[in-house]
């Protein structure tokens, strides 16, 4: 152990690596973040909520929500998109940097040693990996939510209303219903168009959800947008196995299995976790057991059933077919508390079974035999 050791290291400075280094740097921990320290291309949507913290201070162009099913459904909740870069300000004050990239971690009673590309190691009494998700080599292919964008000058005359379009899953002419319309506000007037599908072992290509946008437009616009955008995000189900080093954000599984959000869901964990962390470094126990309990905290017993209940939300959602429709007039029809707790990945397993049993009860019969023909039993437990 070198002399100068510092409480945490945080390997990747994505928004959810940024977020636990300025969560724990709160907290009066030495923090160092290991990064490229490049700018971040995607673009982020979240609903208005308080709960964001200080990064609510970043979301812009925040307008009205539609969703639509067979039906439009007028949501009481505002939306907006992230101001990539105020978001990097804001997470990245009182924040050390090492602009490099790791190469592999030691352990050790005292902590952990990250070695860089450059040739340096950096001394940590905990290691949080917040790099983005890889998967197991021991697990099979894993079902992915795509997308194809357009960033154009302004909104298409054929979308219907003037805020934002978080579904809609009427088919575009000459396709089948498989995917639906994402329509983001966007600063200085733009829009971001994105056909998407919500999840699919083999999910279409590009080229697919292209012409499926250019149906839905009248026309492909791709040559008049700014930018295109390719999304790809793991719909891995569970938890994933952690260790001496500390799982964050979409490395943790912090993925909504119904939404593919995860940046939301960082923010929303990281004073959580932090406080975990710098609970355990005030205590004289070995590393490995000081990772455990953070770990503990970024998925608790509680969050880790609503997990499971999710995943299975999501296996049910892709036995719908024709019907999905359906279904998601159904969702969007709920209280819009019991929606929203939904949608939330730190949401309590009533939340998760109140907002089941409703749609369940709501839905034709045809569509409930749909939910329900998974495992009809594990169904009936779930929702009681």
């Amino acid at each position: 152990m070198s002399a100068d050791v510092v409480d945490v290291v945080v390997i990747g400075d994505g928004p959810g690596g940024l977020a636990i280094a300025r969560s724990c740097a709160d907290l009066g921990l030495d923090v160092v973040v290991l990064g490229p320290d490049e700018t971040w291309p995607a673009t982020y949507g979240s609903w208005d909520d308080a709960s964001l913290g200080i990064a609510h201070q970043a979301l812009v162009s925040v307008a009205p929500v539609v969703a639509v099913g067979t039906r439009v459904h007028h949501l009481a909740p505002r939306y907006g998109v992230f101001d990539n870069g105020r978001l990097r300000q804001l997470l990245d004050r009182d924040v050390r940097r090492c602009v490099d990239r790791s190469t592999g971690v030691q352990h050790f009673e005292w902590g952990s040693r990250v070695r860089t590309a450059g040739g340096d190691s950096i001394d940590a009494r905990l290691v949080f990996d917040a790099s983005g998700w890889r998967p197991s080599p021991m697990e099979g292919p894993t079902a992915r939510q795509t997308a194809y964008g357009l960033v154009l000058d302004e909104r298409p005359l054929c979308i219907a209303g003037d805020g934002v379009v978080l579904m809609d899953w009427r088919p575009p002419t000459g396709f089948d219903g498989s995917t639906f319309l994402y329509v983001l506000a966007l600063p200085e007037g733009r829009w971001l168009v994105e056909e998407t599908s919500l999840a699919s072992r083999v999910p279409p290509g590009a080229d697919e959800l292209q012409a499926r946008l250019a149906a839905r437009l009248g026309t492909d616009l791709t040559a008049t947008s700014e930018h295109i955008e390719h999304v790809s995000i793991p719909m891995a189900p569970g938890v994933p196995a952690s260790g001496p080093v500390v799982k964050f954000g979409a490395a943790a599984g912090l993925i909504h299995p119904a939404t593919g959000y995860s940046v939301a869901a960082s923010l929303q964990a990281a004073h959580r976790v932090a406080a975990a962390a710098a609970a355990s470094l005030a205590t004289d126990q070995p590393a490995n057991r000081r990772s455990a309990l953070v770990w503990q905290s970024v998925w608790p017993t509680e969050l880790r059933r609503v997990r499971a209940l999710h995943d299975y939300g999501l296996q049910a959602l892709l036995r719908l077919g024709d019907d999905v429709g359906l279904f998601f007039d159904a969702f969007f029809e709920l209280p819009t508390d019991d929606w929203r707790a939904y949608m939330r990945v730190d949401c309590r397993v009533s939340d998760v079974t109140t907002a089941m049993w409703s749609i369940f009860r709501s839905v034709p019969w045809a569509t409930r035999a749909k939910l329900a023909a998974g495992n009809p039993l594990a169904f009936g437990r779930l929702i009681r």
